[in-house]
């Protein structure tokens, strides 16, 4: 924990002043990063029990899918299915949009693909099997769990990079910045107080010398000075006794 005083700064009144403004508003978005972070934690196990949940749906789905695909093997022969697989549209559309968590953008992804008619239909019916209709759906299913997997991971990729750079900025708040304000204003407040107790014994000093000089000039009541008359106001009843 820092707890040097603050480089530059002058021990006057406004100085404190300005750095008790500084400290209330330090505390203020140490506080405030504090919860963010703590909100941010909470969503990020959220959605890494979403990632878990996914992945084990992305193997069970492609599982089903290379076992469709061999039963489907088993009946149309390997090059009858190279063949169709090679008609096969190659672009794969994938939809991307974002989405904010506590002003984190996170992805919003969706697969595309099969969606339209003629990709559904890029095979005959007539020489084919139900197994292959089997595979290729179940491929696509599989894809779509995997575009969601992209979706969570990314998620989960960013909210973990923001939430250690919030726990960064806590900290330095928490024990840098806050900790030298702290130090910094008692360093002031201690100063100001020594300057006051020198202050208040050059009066008592001044007064006494003035009061000495008035006796010397005879037992006589004379009148009080301006100046004498200041002194005795600063310096308190108890103190001249």
């Amino acid at each position: 924990m820092s707890s040097e005083v603050i480089e530059g700064v002058q021990a006057t009144r406004m100085e404190l002043l300005a750095l008790k403004i500084r400290r209330n508003l330090a505390q203020k978005g140490h506080d405030l990063l504090r919860e963010k972070m703590d909100a941010l934690i909470m969503h990020f196990f959220e959605i890494l029990e979403d990632f878990d949940k996914v992945r084990k749906s992305v193997q069970e789905g492609l599982q089903e899918a290379f076992l469709a695909l061999t039963e489907a093997k088993m009946v149309l022969g390997p090059m009858k299915i190279r063949e169709i697989a090679l008609s096969a549209p190659h672009i794969a559309e994938v939809s991307v949009q974002t989405k904010s968590i506590m002003g984190v953008r996170v992805p919003l992804l969706r697969f595309l693909s099969g969606e339209k008619e003629e990709e559904k239909l890029f095979y005959s019916f007539v020489d084919t099997s139900v197994k292959l209709d089997e595979a290729i759906e179940r491929f696509r299913k599989a894809m779509d769990q995997i575009v969601k997997l992209a979706e969570v991971q990314g998620a989960l990729i960013r909210l973990a990079r923001e939430i250690s750079e919030t726990r960064r900025r806590v900290n330095a708040l928490n024990y840098i910045m806050i900790p030298r304000l702290v130090t910094t204003i008692n360093y002031i407040q201690l100063q100001l107080s020594e300057q006051e107790r020198q202050s208040f014994t050059r009066l008592k000093k001044i007064k006494a010398k003035l009061e000495k000089k008035g006796k010397k000039l005879g037992e006589e009541e004379i009148e009080l000075t301006p100046e004498i008359s200041m002194v005795t106001e600063l310096v308190p009843k108890k103190e001249k006794e």
